[in-house]
């Protein structure tokens, strides 16, 4: 059996920002392309992309075109309504569900108990002594 090698031999580069602001600004100056920025550059297409991220120049990705059926389409239309409907279905039950507690919690204090948690403690105690 071969012992693993904790090391490769892969060599890890490391750019300045400076260089990284470089890269960009040609692109975005049209003075070259990503494809061809990599090349002279030396640095992977990728590499380029995290820079474009993190510098939030999110107006040199190349444009998304979604090309779809249209019964696709009214599908994605369809499941954003149910979602909206769901979402609002969910507020108006978190609305009611509030309320009751809101309620709930006025009954308890007419009645005399200072809690939800002081009720039931009540409520075992009167059943244990029915037993």
């Amino acid at each position: 059996m071969k012992k693993s090698k904790l090391k490769d031999n892969r060599t890890l580069k490391s750019y300045s920002e400076a260089f990284k602001q470089k890269v960009i600004q040609d692109i975005s100056e049209g003075r070259k392309t990503k494809i061809e920025a990599s090349r002279d550059y030396g640095c992977s297409e990728s590499a380029i992309y995290s820079w474009i991220k993190k510098m939030s120049r999110l107006d040199l990705y190349n444009p998304k075109i979604i090309v779809q059926m249209p019964q696709e389409k009214d599908q994605l239309k369809e499941l954003k309504q149910q979602n909206k409907e769901l979402k609002e279905a969910l507020i108006q039950i978190q609305l009611k569900h509030l309320k009751s507690e809101a309620y709930l919690e006025v009954a308890f204090e007419e009645l005399g108990y200072t809690s939800k948690e002081d009720f039931e403690k009540k409520q075992k105690a009167n059943q244990s002594k029915k037993r």
